[in-house]
């Protein structure tokens, strides 16, 4: 079930707020989540939790022969993306799902990528995502998030948690990369990590 701050972003992205607010927020950081993938071309890439499809689109355009597969839990947030695919005829294609139930067969991508994802799951939440991202990677596949390794203070502190760091090696990932870089403000830290599937 969505909770209340997947609904206000959901809200937010029909009425144009989430893109507005993305495109002056988050350009660095998706920057820094595209050049930690390390595309070829070639690679089947899933964006879960790809809001509006901005870093999906980055992705499909950063090298020849991508596909890419983006999955949101707001439809309204889908809808953006699949307009934004519409008038810039990436090769992205979207549906509507959870990061808890990937609809997508085991060891399909080469590539799962997040951005400021899982502070948004309850802790039972962030195991089963992290379980599903490791199922539908390939062997030598590698998981690339950007998450607030501590959770954003304010209004809505109390409905967000924090990052699952403990459960990395638990689910089977190696780390290849934990790095700070980019952030949204200095009083939320942004850490990127790319994990990789054995």
């Amino acid at each position: 079930m969505p909770s209340l701050v997947n609904k206000v972003l959901d809200v937010s992205a029909a009425l144009g707020l989430y893109d507005w607010w993305a495109r002056s927020s988050l350009g660095e950081v998706h920057d820094t989540v595209v050049e930690l993938a390390n595309l070829h071309g070639g690679e089947e890439i899933l964006d879960v939790g790809c809001g509006t499809g901005i870093l999906s689109s980055r992705l499909a355009q950063a090298s020849d022969g991508i596909k890419v597969c983006g999955l949101d839990a707001g439809s309204h947030m889908i809808k953006a993306a699949a307009n934004r695919v519409q008038r810039h005829r990436h090769q992205v294609e979207y549906r509507v799902g959870t990061a808890t139930h990937l609809p997508y067969s085991d060891g399909r991508f080469d590539i799962v990528v997040s951005c400021l994802l899982l502070h948004l799951l309850q802790d039972t939440e962030k195991e089963l995502a992290l379980r599903e991202v490791f199922r539908v990677l390939k062997p030598g596949g590698r998981y690339v998030c950007a998450e607030f390794e501590t959770v954003p203070v304010g209004l809505l502190q109390r409905h967000l948690s924090a990052y699952p760091s403990a459960l990395i090696e638990t689910i089977g990932f190696d780390v290849d990369a934990r790095l700070a870089g980019p952030s949204i403000t200095k009083r939320r830290p942004v850490v990127y990590r790319a994990l990789a599937k054995p």
